[in-house]
Protein backbone atom coordinates (compact mmCIF):
# COMPACT_ATOMS: atom_id res chain seq x y z
CA UNK A 1 0.00 0.00 0.00
CA UNK A 2 1.43 3.13 -0.73
CA UNK A 3 2.21 5.80 1.71
CA UNK A 4 -0.03 8.71 2.42
CA UNK A 5 1.78 11.89 3.63
CA UNK A 6 0.04 14.49 5.53
CA UNK A 7 -0.59 17.77 3.58
CA UNK A 8 2.31 19.83 4.31
CA UNK A 9 1.31 24.02 5.81
CA UNK A 10 1.31 26.42 3.23
CA UNK A 11 4.45 28.52 3.18
CA UNK A 12 3.66 32.66 3.23
CA UNK A 13 3.87 34.03 -0.07
CA UNK A 14 5.95 37.23 -0.96
CA UNK A 15 2.21 38.54 -0.82
CA UNK A 16 1.54 37.02 2.25
CA UNK A 17 4.51 38.55 3.83
CA UNK A 18 3.82 42.15 2.74
CA UNK A 19 0.04 42.24 3.88
CA UNK A 20 1.93 40.83 7.60
CA UNK A 21 4.30 43.91 7.21
CA UNK A 22 1.70 46.13 6.26
CA UNK A 23 -0.81 45.02 8.96
CA UNK A 24 1.95 45.63 11.40
CA UNK A 25 2.94 48.82 10.18
CA UNK A 26 -0.76 50.33 10.50
CA UNK A 27 -1.00 48.72 14.63
CA UNK A 28 2.20 50.28 15.15
CA UNK A 29 1.42 53.73 13.45
CA UNK A 30 -2.09 53.27 15.63
CA UNK A 31 -0.27 52.56 18.63
CA UNK A 32 1.73 55.42 18.64
CA UNK A 33 -1.05 57.92 17.99
CA UNK A 34 -3.47 56.52 20.92
CA UNK A 35 -1.14 56.87 22.84
CA UNK A 36 0.34 60.39 21.93
CA UNK A 37 -3.37 62.13 20.98
CA UNK A 38 -5.65 60.24 22.58
CA UNK A 39 -8.00 57.40 21.24
CA UNK A 40 -11.05 59.80 20.42
CA UNK A 41 -8.70 62.46 19.17
CA UNK A 42 -6.51 59.88 16.57
CA UNK A 43 -8.85 59.41 13.15
CA UNK A 44 -7.65 56.51 10.54
CA UNK A 45 -6.48 59.34 7.96
CA UNK A 46 -4.00 60.11 10.51
CA UNK A 47 -3.40 56.43 10.92
CA UNK A 48 -2.97 55.73 7.17
CA UNK A 49 -0.45 58.92 7.01
CA UNK A 50 1.58 57.72 9.87
CA UNK A 51 1.94 54.42 7.98
CA UNK A 52 2.39 55.24 5.03
CA UNK A 53 -0.58 53.61 3.42
CA UNK A 54 -3.92 54.90 1.67
CA UNK A 55 -6.79 55.59 4.39
CA UNK A 56 -8.60 52.89 2.03
CA UNK A 57 -5.66 50.37 3.22
CA UNK A 58 -6.57 51.20 6.73
CA UNK A 59 -9.99 50.05 6.19
CA UNK A 60 -9.53 47.38 4.33
CA UNK A 61 -7.03 45.97 6.64
CA UNK A 62 -9.03 46.48 10.12
CA UNK A 63 -12.41 48.06 9.14
CA UNK A 64 -12.15 50.64 11.82
CA UNK A 65 -10.48 52.10 14.85
CA UNK A 66 -12.12 49.93 16.73
CA UNK A 67 -10.69 46.69 14.79
CA UNK A 68 -7.08 47.77 15.47
CA UNK A 69 -7.50 48.26 19.05
CA UNK A 70 -9.04 44.93 19.29
CA UNK A 71 -5.55 43.70 17.74
CA UNK A 72 -3.74 45.94 19.95
CA UNK A 73 -5.84 44.43 22.72
CA UNK A 74 -5.27 41.09 21.44
CA UNK A 75 -1.28 41.77 21.45
CA UNK A 76 -1.36 42.02 24.94
CA UNK A 77 -3.16 38.87 25.93
CA UNK A 78 -0.89 36.60 23.95
CA UNK A 79 2.09 38.69 24.81
CA UNK A 80 4.74 35.46 23.95
CA UNK A 81 7.28 36.43 25.69
CA UNK A 82 5.23 36.84 29.42
CA UNK A 83 3.16 33.96 27.88
CA UNK A 84 6.02 31.48 28.14
CA UNK A 85 7.46 32.95 31.72
CA UNK A 86 3.77 32.31 33.06
CA UNK A 87 3.77 28.47 31.74
CA UNK A 88 7.08 28.09 33.30
CA UNK A 89 5.61 29.31 36.63
CA UNK A 90 3.15 26.79 36.13
CA UNK A 91 5.39 24.01 35.71
CA UNK A 92 7.38 25.39 38.44
CA UNK A 93 7.83 22.77 41.49
CA UNK A 94 8.90 25.34 43.78
CA UNK A 95 6.36 27.88 45.25
CA UNK A 96 8.61 30.65 45.60
CA UNK A 97 10.69 30.10 42.18
CA UNK A 98 6.97 29.63 40.69
CA UNK A 99 6.47 33.45 42.27
CA UNK A 100 9.36 34.71 40.76
CA UNK A 101 8.60 33.48 37.33
CA UNK A 102 5.58 34.58 37.78
CA UNK A 103 6.95 38.52 38.58
CA UNK A 104 8.89 37.91 35.45
CA UNK A 105 6.21 36.96 32.92
CA UNK A 106 3.91 40.23 34.51
CA UNK A 107 7.13 42.76 34.04
CA UNK A 108 7.60 41.79 30.53
CA UNK A 109 3.85 41.94 29.98
CA UNK A 110 3.72 45.44 31.09
CA UNK A 111 7.06 46.41 29.61
CA UNK A 112 6.10 45.34 26.23
CA UNK A 113 2.49 46.04 25.80
CA UNK A 114 1.02 48.12 29.28
CA UNK A 115 1.27 51.33 26.86
CA UNK A 116 -1.69 49.45 25.08
CA UNK A 117 -3.76 48.57 28.63
CA UNK A 118 -3.74 52.39 29.45
CA UNK A 119 -4.79 52.77 25.65
CA UNK A 120 -7.67 50.87 26.07
CA UNK A 121 -8.89 52.36 29.18
CA UNK A 122 -8.13 55.26 27.43
CA UNK A 123 -10.66 54.50 24.77
CA UNK A 124 -13.12 52.58 26.97
CA UNK A 125 -14.28 56.32 28.53
CA UNK A 126 -14.62 57.46 25.02
CA UNK A 127 -16.53 54.74 23.02
CA UNK A 128 -19.18 52.89 25.08
CA UNK A 129 -18.83 50.22 21.85
CA UNK A 130 -15.30 48.62 23.26
CA UNK A 131 -16.02 48.54 27.24
CA UNK A 132 -17.03 44.86 26.42
CA UNK A 133 -14.00 43.69 24.76
CA UNK A 134 -12.04 45.88 27.68
CA UNK A 135 -14.13 44.04 30.17
CA UNK A 136 -13.52 40.48 28.36
CA UNK A 137 -9.25 41.07 28.59
CA UNK A 138 -9.77 42.31 32.20
CA UNK A 139 -11.55 38.69 32.96
CA UNK A 140 -9.44 37.09 30.62
CA UNK A 141 -6.24 38.34 33.67
CA UNK A 142 -8.78 37.68 36.40
CA UNK A 143 -9.12 34.00 34.95
CA UNK A 144 -5.08 33.70 34.54
CA UNK A 145 -4.51 34.80 37.87
CA UNK A 146 -7.04 32.24 39.53
CA UNK A 147 -5.67 29.23 37.50
CA UNK A 148 -2.10 30.24 38.47
CA UNK A 149 -3.14 30.92 42.37
CA UNK A 150 -5.02 27.83 42.56
CA UNK A 151 -2.24 25.85 41.40
CA UNK A 152 -0.12 26.72 44.71
CA UNK A 153 -3.45 26.41 47.17
CA UNK A 154 -1.23 24.18 49.25
CA UNK A 155 1.62 26.38 49.62
CA UNK A 156 -0.53 29.74 50.84
CA UNK A 157 -0.02 31.47 54.12
CA UNK A 158 -1.82 30.28 56.60
CA UNK A 159 -5.06 32.02 57.63
CA UNK A 160 -5.46 32.69 53.65
CA UNK A 161 -7.90 31.44 51.46
CA UNK A 162 -7.79 31.34 47.40
CA UNK A 163 -10.32 34.01 46.71
CA UNK A 164 -8.21 36.41 48.77
CA UNK A 165 -5.34 35.38 47.31
CA UNK A 166 -6.33 35.88 44.17
CA UNK A 167 -7.41 39.18 45.03
CA UNK A 168 -4.17 40.24 46.41
CA UNK A 169 -2.15 39.12 43.37
CA UNK A 170 -4.31 40.93 41.30
CA UNK A 171 -3.66 43.85 42.92
CA UNK A 172 0.10 43.93 43.20
CA UNK A 173 0.28 43.16 39.59
CA UNK A 174 -2.03 45.77 37.84
CA UNK A 175 -0.63 47.94 35.28
CA UNK A 176 -1.41 51.14 37.21
CA UNK A 177 1.25 49.93 39.79
CA UNK A 178 4.11 49.26 37.65
CA UNK A 179 3.71 52.64 35.53
CA UNK A 180 3.31 54.37 38.94
CA UNK A 181 6.19 52.92 40.01
CA UNK A 182 8.46 52.36 36.37
CA UNK A 183 7.29 55.84 34.90
CA UNK A 184 6.48 58.21 37.42
CA UNK A 185 9.05 56.98 39.95
CA UNK A 186 11.87 56.13 37.72
CA UNK A 187 12.52 52.37 38.87
CA UNK A 188 13.88 50.07 36.25
CA UNK A 189 11.91 47.13 35.21
CA UNK A 190 14.26 44.78 36.82
CA UNK A 191 13.58 46.58 40.00
CA UNK A 192 10.16 45.99 40.12
CA UNK A 193 10.52 42.99 39.09
CA UNK A 194 12.23 42.32 42.11
CA UNK A 195 10.24 44.06 44.41
CA UNK A 196 7.19 42.47 42.79
CA UNK A 197 8.28 39.01 43.51
CA UNK A 198 9.42 39.80 46.63
CA UNK A 199 6.34 41.49 47.92
CA UNK A 200 4.32 38.13 46.06
CA UNK A 201 6.40 35.97 48.51
CA UNK A 202 5.31 37.49 51.07
CA UNK A 203 1.93 38.45 50.98
CA UNK A 204 1.00 34.63 49.38
CA UNK A 205 3.55 32.28 51.12
CA UNK A 206 4.05 34.07 54.43
CA UNK A 207 8.27 34.12 54.11
CA UNK A 208 10.98 35.83 52.60
CA UNK A 209 12.43 35.23 49.57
Amino acid sequence: MRDVKAPSARRPTLRDERAAVTRRRIADAARRLFRRDGYAATTLRAVAAEAGVAVQTVYAVYGSKAGILGALREGVVSQPEAGASFEAAMAEPSAERRLALFARSIRLRWELTGDIVAINEDAAMADAAIRAGVAEAVAARWRGIARFTRAIEDDLRPGIDVERSVALVHALTLYDLYAELVDIHGWTPDAYESWLAAALVREVLGTTA
